[in-house]
């Protein structure tokens, strides 16, 4: 009885073709590091035919292209963590305007710790009968001034919120209501309360009673 040569077959050892034998569930990431190039790099030069050995520029040229992506990942990481270096100093910087007030565009005021409602506005002609209303949500009237004749240009307004007692009072948000004449870029004053971050090492939010500010938003600060 003949029996037949058990054949054994290894694998290719060109790099494209190294294989290693595994079981169907193993499991495992397919990343290929730095370490476990050399690693098939060393097993490549192993078992290599002696008669038709590995050309060496071609060896060269793999090492120099697995170089240059290591080198972009590399890269990679450290610029995103330069980012978010970059994200907490200006997370950072933008905690110190706590306490602060921001002008931003829009005509809803709201009170500061000393309960002024402020703002400012640029008047697009002359005028001799200008007035400001601050007005509540029902529509009323809470606040007026006159200003009678005025020149075009920017023109500022303050209005002075207080109790029977001289206290500050907090009116809530009152819409300016501006009378009398052409107005344009009205802004108002509004207290910074806190300062939270956005998504994806985004600039920082300033957190307003009149809702969410970015910083690049603020016309000043004071």
């Amino acid at each position: 009885m003949n029996i037949a040569p058990e054949i054994f077959q290894t694998p290719a050892t060109d790099l494209a073709g190294l294989t290693q034998a595994q079981p169907e569930n193993a499991t495992g990431d397919n990343r290929l590091d730095q370490e476990s190039f050399l690693r098939l790099m060393t097993t490549q030069l192993k078992f290599q035919d002696p008669f038709d050995p590995l050309d060496n520029q071609a060896m060269v040229a793999q090492l120099a292209q697995f170089s240059s992506v290591a080198g972009i990942s590399e890269m990679k990481q450290s610029l995103s963590d330069i980012a978010s270096i970059l994200g907490n100093n200006r997370l950072s910087d933008a905690k110190e305007w706590i306490g602060h007030s921001v002008l931003v565009p829009g005509n809803i005021s709201v009170a500061d710790k000393n309960g002024q409602y402020s703002g400012e506005f640029e008047l697009n002609q002359a005028t001799d009968n200008l007035s400001i209303d601050l007005l509540n949500e029902a529509g009323e009237i809470v606040m007026f001034v006159e200003l009678g004749r005025q020149e075009a240009g920017p023109v500022e307004f303050n209005f002075d919120s207080k109790d029977e007692a001289g206290n500050p009072l907090d009116q809530g948000r009152l819409r300016v209501r501006i009378n009398g004449g052409s107005a344009s870029e009205v802004a108002t004053w509004v207290p910074v309360a806190s300062v939270k971050t956005s998504e994806g090492n985004g600039p920082p939010i300033l957190v307003t009673p009149i809702g969410n500010v970015f910083p690049a938003e603020a016309l000043k600060i004071g």
